[in-house]
Order: structure tokens, then C-alpha cells, then sequence
């Protein structure tokens, strides 16, 4: 007489428990509307530019760059490479730098992304774990033009560049705060838009 009360119970707690389920396999991009994704088929490079300026706009390149305390920071350049890194991926959601003929045997890994904080990475050789890697899902939004802009954290408006007075660089950074243990000057900090321009 129970039984079949305890089942039809226990089918009704299984029906609530699948959208759940669902929702948690859905991409963190999808709130970031048409052409969003957290991966993209091509090798690009990172560039900066003003949010204000309209499409096609060009800036300085993004070149990961060891700063201090063996963290690798993306660092202004004007030189579209750099000695160790040479491109970028998107795959489901992490920031993969490709290494150069230099670089071979180098693996970077992205960090989690708070706010006020310097995106950093961690490059490790291959082989070597980085247990703090991949915690922060990447999407990227591409216009109906074909633009396509970095978002991390649900946000393509979030970022930065700040010069960090210790190393003399421009460095990329998320939601600046005047708050960040003096890891760069919060007065030197400027918006930037983060473009994904194919390699």
C-alpha cells in the first residue's frame, strides 16, 4: 500500500532533479547573447582597444610575459609575438597560449579572474601540473561583422590596462580597484576592449 505512495514519490523528486541538471550543463556564454561561445576554431592573437572606438580599430598586441614570482601576466607590446608564445585557443571556456618554436615543451595555463586583479597565468613544462589552472570559463562574442571580443567572468567591459610601477609594464587587468596591494597603479588604469584577431 506504501510502495506504490513511496514510488510515485520518489518519480516526482527524479522529474524536479532533471532541470537542475540541465541548467548546469549550459555554457556560462549563453547569457552573453548571439555569437557568444566558449571556443573558437581558429589560432588568434590578443589585442587592445578603446571600447569606444567602432570596429576594425586596431591597438597594441597582448604578449604573455613573465612578471614576478614566475606568474605570467598578458603584457602591452607592439610586436604581434613574442620569444615563447606565439598565438592563443579558446576551448571550452580556457585561455591556451600556443608556444613558439622557442617555447617548445612550455604549457600555460589560465588562472581564476578576480575582480581588481592582474589576469595572470601559470606556464608550466609539460608534464607539470597546475592544480589552480582552468578555474575561470573565457567566452568570446563575435559580431555580426565578425569581430570577436574576450569576455571572462560574463563580462566583455571588465578589463583594463594598468601600469604596474615595480616592472615598468603595462599589464591587463579585471574590474581595477584602487584596493590591489599595489600590484599596479590604480590611476594609470584605462578601459580596454580585449580583441581576438586571427593568427
Amino acid at each position: 500500500m506504501f510502495a506504490p505512495a513511496l514510488l510515485s514519490l520518489a518519480l516526482a523528486a527524479g522529474a524536479f532533479a532533471v532541470p537542475a541538471a540541465l541548467s548546469t550543463r549550459q555554457s556560462p556564454c549563453d547569457g552573453l547573447g548571439p555569437g557568444s561561445s566558449d571556443s573558437l576554431a581558429y589560432e588568434f592573437i590578443l589585442t587592445v582597444v578603446d571600447p569606444s572606438t567602432g570596429d576594425g580599430a586596431t591597438g597594441p598586441s597582448l604578449a604573455l610575459l613573465q612578471g614576478p614570482d614566475s606568474i605570467w601576466w598578458l603584457q602591452e607590446t607592439f610586436q604581434s609575438t613574442t620569444e615563447d608564445f606565439s598565438s592563443w585557443n579558446l576551448q571550452n571556456g580556457a585561455l591556451i597560449p600556443n608556444p613558439s618554436s622557442n617555447g617548445v615543451g612550455l604549457v600555460g595555463n589560465d588562472f581564476s579572474v578576480p575582480p581588481a586583479s592582474i589576469v595572470e597565468f601559470a606556464v608550466t613544462t609539460k608534464g607539470a601540473g597546475n592544480g589552480q589552472a582552468g578555474k575561470t570559463p573565457y567566452c568570446v562574442v563575435t559580431d555580426s561583422e565578425g569581430y570577436a571580443t574576450l569576455a571572462v567572468n560574463g563580462n566583455t567591459q571588465g578589463f583594463a590596462m594598468c601600469y604596474t610601477p615595480g616592472d615598468a609594464a603595462y599589464v591587463l587587468v579585471y574590474e581595477p580597484s584602487a584596493d590591489n596591494n599595489g600590484a599596479y597603479d590604480f590611476s594609470t588604469c584605462t578601459s580596454q576592449k580585449v580583441q581576438l584577431l586571427k593568427a
